[in-house]
């Protein structure tokens, strides 16, 4: 018999009624992290300028916490782009204009082209 049972079972004895069992503990699940999308999208060149190498440039929403927003959120972008996309709340806009870009839209192109790739590759 467990430590945990012989508990419940000490607690019935004495008591006459069963314990109260431990309320549940919701499992907390963060935004979706998929490392093999994030290196795909290290393979492909800069959706602003074109060049290469790119890095993983996260654009939605983190909810106002402190956690990065979904990997399947992410435009490839070199390093001076993801600077400039990065340089606050305002620039995002900017950057989408003068880049031409339009993010949500770049976006959805991936994750459709990712999860089409990877049905093949299964």
């Amino acid at each position: 018999m467990s430590g945990r049972q012989l508990e419940r079972y000490l607690h019935y004895a004495i008591h006459g009624e069963p314990a109260p069992r431990a309320p549940r503990r919701k499992a907390r699940r963060g935004p979706a992290r998929n490392w093999r999308y994030l290196a795909w999208i290290r393979t492909l060149p800069c959706a602003a300028c074109g060049t290469t190498p790119a890095q993983a440039a996260h654009t939605g929403d983190d909810g106002g916490g402190s956690q990065k927003a979904s990997d399947y959120s992410c435009v490839p972008l070199c390093h001076e782009c993801h600077a400039e996309y990065d340089n606050g709340q305002e620039s995002k806009g900017l950057f989408e204009e003068a880049s031409g870009v339009v993010m949500a839209d770049l976006v959805r192109r991936l994750n459709h082209d990712w999860f089409a790739y990877a049905a093949e590759v299964k």
